[in-house]
């Protein structure tokens, strides 16, 4: 029986990537932009369907069966909608029928979900939380979010924003984040915040030029930290302590096996601080919890987002199923 292949959408706040994915989660071709941050809902599904002509058009003997999407914000699995706030710019992605939106352009199958839960569900199947049952993933980007797993399914919450880790409180007299509340994490965790943070800190005219990019600022902040400017440790502290702080309430609440952390900036926080973020939970935790739960960097690196939207379109072509083999599907 012919293979069957999945097109999958990451609608991240920085980058979209298109991918073509085989029943066997291999990524046979990929598109990636920035082109897209600033587009209304109409636009972005004009120009994704565009696109997704254009892989068609690259593939036509290949047989693709489905749509998976994952959006940069909470989705409402009971009205099929998107919630008032997002990582995109535009104001107007409030309620939008996004799934419907891009069927009829396409006249593909489509399935939406929270990007985050898509990046986790693929460390799920093959990534770093392949051997857990209980786990959560956290991806710290352009914003903050997260994915909880709990005997290994995806837990949305009653309407789908479960996971929403980017929008804990954690300074309850800190910045405005953008979804309206004070002291968000995300507000204060994310490359986002970041760039803010470096704006409105004056010793930040002391480490960067005004013609460096925000991107390239917080990568030359985390490098100059690690490798001992005073000025920069300063300010990288209280962003690995709330960090730290995260991780500590994820705990508590949920006592998983394991919390996979993904994200650009979720990669860098795992690579330079890990030590002093154990160090923080071994002083906050009982040792009966900390000594088995583990602390992982996520292994799919930015494709897990293209690859969790194909394994939601497979799910959804089995019936609502996990994600079983490649060979199972195509015999669906």
């Amino acid at each position: 029986m012919k293979e069957k292949y999945a097109l999958a959408i990451d609608i991240g706040g920085t980058k979209l990537r298109m991918g073509l994915v085989s029943a066997a989660l291999e990524l046979i071709d990929l598109f990636v932009t920035q082109e897209h941050q600033s587009f209304s809902p109409q636009q972005l599904v004009t120009f994704m369907a565009k696109n997704i002509k254009s892989f068609i058009n690259r593939h036509p003997s290949l047989k693709i069966i489905g749509i998976g999407v994952g959006y940069p914000g909470p989705f409402n699995h009971q009205d099929n909608s998107t919630f008032s706030y997002s990582n995109l710019r535009d104001p107007s992605w409030e309620r939008i029928p996004l799934a419907e939106m891009i069927a009829n352009e396409t006249k593909f199958p489509v399935y939406v979900d929270n990007d985050a839960n898509l990046a986790g569900l693929a460390e799920l199947h093959i990534g770093a939380g392949k051997n857990f049952k209980n786990l959560v993933y956290i991806t710290i980007s352009t914003g903050t979010g997260g994915a909880i797993f709990i005997n290994r399914q995806l837990y949305r919450g009653f309407l789908g924003s479960a996971g929403e880790f980017g929008h804990m409180i954690v300074d309850i007299n800190g910045v405005r984040c953008k979804c309206g509340n004070q002291g968000c994490l995300m507000s204060l965790l994310s490359g986002l915040g970041i760039e803010k943070l470096i704006e409105r800190e004056p010793s930040c005219q002391l480490l960067f030029s005004d013609g460096e990019r925000s991107i390239d600022c917080i990568q030359k902040l985390i490098e100059l930290s690690v490798g001992g400017n005073s000025i920069a440790q300063e300010i990288m502290k209280p962003i690995v302590d709330y960090f730290s702080v995260a991780l500590l309430n994820i705990i508590h609440l949920l006592n998983p096996e394991a919390i996979i952390v993904g994200g650009g900036l979720g990669k860098a926080l795992m690579q330079f601080f890990l030590p002093t973020v154990q160090q923080y939970l071994r002083e906050n935790l009982p040792k009966e919890v900390i000594n088995q739960t583990q602390i992982l960097e996520a292994s799919l690196g930015d494709q897990n987002g293209i690859l969790g939207g194909a394994i939601l379109v497979f799910e959804n072509l089995l019936n609502n199923q996990p994600y079983c083999s490649s060979q199972q599907i195509n015999q669906v």
